[in-house]
């Protein structure tokens, strides 16, 4: 997991969540319930689980989100408790999301802010009950008992910056059925060989972690994988794809509408 001054950058979305807090297993869960009659008809069997980014769910962003994408789909949307309440960088830590010319370095103000605040927060990610492996881990846990106490069997997840990287970390574990992974904190070119679910892939121009050289690399790579498997007469892979939001960094800002119209396609 990478993390820059544009992972802890952004602004407050405007609205007041109107969903409610639940429990799934040990972890507090915010619950985005579409109206009555509003319900699709796939609602019982199928579900969206937002992963946030490291402001975690005291944020309001991801609750906000989480009710436009329920209102949206008429499924239900579930948005875990990442780090049991202590997210690495805090509410008030937010910085501005004032630096948006591509190409230049990062002020120092804002760099030195960066590095202020990673002092303090980054032991807690490697090490401890919200280490990058026991968060992961516990997503996972989440997930299948999510299914398990809700007879959910179709699970689509939308993660942004440590909770694409998070989407990436259930790969081997085979419990979603699609995904809209958001500029991900996170990725091995080596993952898209695994990948046994629809993907949608919010890149922007310019990134430290997953920038246009790296996505168009891992595009590629989905296609040989396509058509190796159409040459052995191999069932065909999962279905992708890969917006690139031009004029936009690392951390940019939410797509819900590339978020809705690829659960329509690929969990309604």
């Amino acid at each position: 997991m990478k993390l820059c001054p544009d992972c802890i950058s952004g602004v407050v979305l405007p609205g007041t969540p109107g969903g409610k807090m639940v429990k799934i297993g040990a972890i507090d869960v915010y619950l985005a319930s579409p109206p009555p009659e509003a319900r699709a008809k796939a609602a019982d069997k199928s579900a969206v689980v937002l992963f946030t980014d490291v402001f975690g769910l005291p944020l309001g962003n991801p609750k906000v989100m989480a009710d436009s994408f329920a209102k949206e789909l008429g499924l239900d949307v579930w948005v875990p408790d990442m780090f049991n309440g202590k997210p690495p960088i805090k509410n008030e830590d937010i910085m501005p999301y004032d630096h948006q010319d591509l190409g230049s370095p990062w002020p120092w103000w804002k760099f030195a802010g960066f590095i202020w605040n990673m002092a303090w927060t980054a032991p807690s990610m490697f090490i401890g009950s919200n280490s990058q492996k026991k968060v992961f881990a516990r997503m996972r846990v989440f997930v299948e008992t999510l299914k398990k106490e809700k007879g959910i069997q179709k699970v689509g997840a939308v993660g942004y910056c440590y909770g694409g990287a998070a989407i990436l970390s259930l790969i081997p574990y085979h419990v979603l059925a699609s995904a809209v992974i958001c500029h991900p904190g996170g990725f091995d070119p080596k993952q898209v060989d695994h990948i046994d679910f629809p993907t949608s892939w919010v890149t922007c121009e310019e990134d430290f972690v997953m920038g246009p050289k790296l996505a168009d690399a891992a595009e590629a790579q989905f296609a040989a994988r396509a058509a190796r498997a159409k040459q052995a007469d191999e069932p065909v892979p999962p279905a992708y794809e890969f917006r690139r939001y031009m004029g936009t960094r690392h951390g940019f800002a939410c797509r819900p509408a590339q978020t809705t119209e690829w659960f329509k396609k690929t969990l309604l």
